[in-house]
């Protein structure tokens, strides 16, 4: 179903699967190609697998990548960096425009969660990217992280993180947490377990402080005006517990045209994978695909 191939961003191998089209062969036209990033877990697997598996047969070339330092890349673990994961994407649409069969002017970025940071991030400051898709995306980091929290939550989670940074500029030492103690899975429509074999590589649990510290910093909301007049999808789920749609409102409204919002129908955060939920899957997969069918 995929080639696994690597590529590199900032001297680090990063290790992607590339989906071609199944109809496609050498010597044909060329045909568009999408970069799909993954969300805060980092791996090429049960969060984008999908995607990019049905827009391949639907006749596009894609790159599924492993952030650096998670998944089989290169890089250190337990390190979080959305500018560092953003660099990982420009890179992966330089490899892709290498790929025979790929038509180098018409790309696009596919991205789920904060992988939908990425994609808005990236758009905004490569003009390679033709066309956009955030689905349940993030873009604001530190308004996202303050609605999953109560009020006093924030005030001593924020006051956490702040302390650290002092710590950690006046001391060089550094503090860890536990990935799901920045933000919580939804405990009524969690994404499915999957062993260490179905995965491919080991997760990424544990962060230091100064990965949220970064996320609170991350802001593509702030940028997204830029992509105009290149086309941006946003895609959320109505009942989302994880990113709520007030993320993806705020960047649309911010946002200049060509533009699109859908709205899936009582859709939680994880109800955008197919093994969650097949028809809402079904849903963001046809709007997804006549997305870059129109304008890549």
């Amino acid at each position: 179903m995929h080639e696994d191939i690597a590529y590199f961003s900032d001297g680090l191998k990063i290790a992607a699967h590339l989906y071609r089209p199944d109809d496609w062969r050498p010597g044909d036209p060329p045909r568009p190609g999408i970069v799909c990033v993954t969300g805060y877990s980092g791996r090429k697997n049960l969060a984008t697998i999908d995607m990019p598996i049905h827009l391949s047969k639907a006749g596009f070339f894609t790159l599924a990548p492993d952030y650096r330092g998670y998944g089989v890349s290169e890089g250190v673990r337990g390190r979080h960096r959305p500018l560092e994961q953003a660099q990982d994407t420009y890179d992966g649409i330089t490899y892709l425009q290498t790929v025979e069969g790929v038509d180098p002017e018409r790309i696009g970025l596919y991205g789920t969660s904060f992988g939908g940071a990425h994609a808005i991030w990236a758009a905004a400051f490569d003009e390679r990217v033709k066309a956009t898709v955030s689905a349940v995306g993030v873009h604001d980091g530190e308004r996202w992280l303050k609605t999953l929290r109560r009020p006093y939550e924030w005030l001593a989670f924020k006051s956490r993180i702040r302390e650290a940074a002092r710590q950690r500029v006046t001391t060089n030492e550094r503090e860890t947490i536990i990935r799901h103690d920045i933000y919580s899975d939804d405990p009524d429509n969690p994404k499915p377990p999957m062993t260490l074999e179905e995965h491919g590589s080991e997760e990424v649990l544990e962060l230091d402080l100064e990965s949220v510290e970064a996320c609170f910093r991350y802001r593509p909301e702030w940028v997204v005006g830029k992509i105009s007049p290149r086309p941006v999808l946003f895609i959320y789920g109505e009942e989302d517990v994880m990113v709520p749609p007030s993320e993806a409102h705020a960047c649309y409204a911010a946002c200049g045209e060509p533009k699109k919002i859908v709205m899936l129908p009582k859709g939680r955060h994880n109800d955008v994978y197919q093994v969650n939920n097949p028809a809402l899957f079904d849903m963001a997969l046809k709007e997804t695909t006549a997305w870059f069918r129109e304008h890549l």
